[in-house]
């Protein structure tokens, strides 16, 4: 990995949802998400699942392209995984991250290198992660059609 590799971490729970999302909004805004990133080596969500029934979270990254970094449900538990990948990263010689969140806990970032934060357009973003990010981006939140009836 080059240290001008792009890395984007995608806190799932913060930018789509904390229970299970549909598949149409999970494609819609992480590819959202994913776009304005623009180029990166490669994209890793975060996000906890209680292990107890099906996980189409997981098939719907596998789909996209995007790693996934599934966790038990726990505070922060997807943060800090998503952390320590960006560690990881840092050490294979990453020095570019972007980050789509909101959450205080990615100005951690600044350890590993430059960061900027992907947010989507009125959400509000913790002081401290916008004080340490090197830009902030306004996503417009994707729109979904209404899903045509079935005859």
């Amino acid at each position: 990995m080059e240290a001008t590799d792009k890395v984007l971490l995608i806190d799932l729970e913060n930018v789509v949802g904390p229970n299970q999302p549909r598949p149409r909004l999970l494609r819609a805004r992480v590819g959202a998400l994913v776009a304005a990133a623009g180029p990166v080596h490669h994209v890793m969500a975060g996000y906890s699942h209680p292990g107890t029934h099906e996980d189409l979270t997981l098939s719907v990254l596998a789909e996209l392209g995007v790693a996934a970094c599934r966790v038990p449900q726990h505070a922060n538990a997807a943060e800090h995984a998503l952390l320590c990948h960006a560690r990881y990263a840092h050490q294979q010689g990453c020095r570019s991250f972007a980050v789509a969140s909101a959450d205080r806990a990615f100005t951690a970032l600044a350890d590993y290198g430059e960061f900027d934060v992907l947010i989507w357009e009125g959400q509000p973003v913790a002081a401290r992660l916008e004080a340490c990010a090197h830009r902030v981006v306004r996503v417009p939140r994707p729109v979904l059609a209404p899903v045509a009836a079935a005859r």
